[in-house]
């Protein structure tokens, strides 16, 4: 007869083997700039990841991956499970301090405001922790940048969220300042700051 201590034991031996597998994955990923020829890819996460009048369309991120290159490879990034883009964050730069309806069409180079419009993962990679990990990962290379110049290149990075993504923000450090005016999609969005 096994124990019920032995039962729990067991139960946390597995779930350390489960975290440890968990953490060496994501350790494994690789984050890198986005470039055009990953357009067919960030397309199709984007558009199984939000309602289709939500979805960026093909010709803005294409858009903002040119912006990227040209004002911050670090304004576009995707993460690899190897050679697999499982995710992305895409965003453009804006003189407000609000991600507003006009940042979602317009880049301002001169901007100081980081407006974050897409934070995708491939629905296989889901719950496993890479959104936290790509954002956690995406800040860092942000603060570094700023920490390279000097004024700072960056002031914050203002993001739209649906409550159920709240907690994922919040956990990464933005600061939900409440209902947003912006109107896109269905459903009503709160507007989220991280300062850097």
């Amino acid at each position: 007869m096994i124990s019920r201590t032995h039962d729990v034991m067991s139960i946390g031996k597995v779930n350390n083997l489960h975290n440890h597998s968990i953490m060496s994955f994501l350790e494994s990923l690789k984050f890198e700039p986005a470039c055009l020829l990953d357009l067919d890819v960030i397309d199709h996460l984007e558009q199984t990841s939000y309602h289709p009048d939500e979805a960026a369309t093909r010709e803005k991120l294409k858009n903002r991956i040119e912006y990227a290159a040209h004002s911050g490879p670090e304004l576009f990034l995707v993460a690899k499970d190897k050679e697999t883009i499982v995710g992305f964050v895409c965003t453009t730069l804006s003189r407000s301090d609000l991600l507003t309806e006009e940042s979602m069409d317009v880049h301002d180079p001169e901007g100081k405001t980081v407006c974050l419009h897409s934070v995708c993962v491939a629905p296989e990679y889901r719950k496993r922790g890479v959104a936290t990990h790509l954002l956690n990962t995406w800040i860092g290379i942000l603060r570094h940048h700023n920490e390279l110049q000097t004024p700072k290149k960056y002031e914050r990075v203002a993001i739209l969220s649906r409550p159920n993504l709240l907690s994922l923000y919040g956990s990464v450090g933005f600061k939900n300042l409440g209902k947003s005016e912006v109107v896109h999609g269905p459903e009503p969005w709160y507007d989220c700051i991280l300062e850097l």
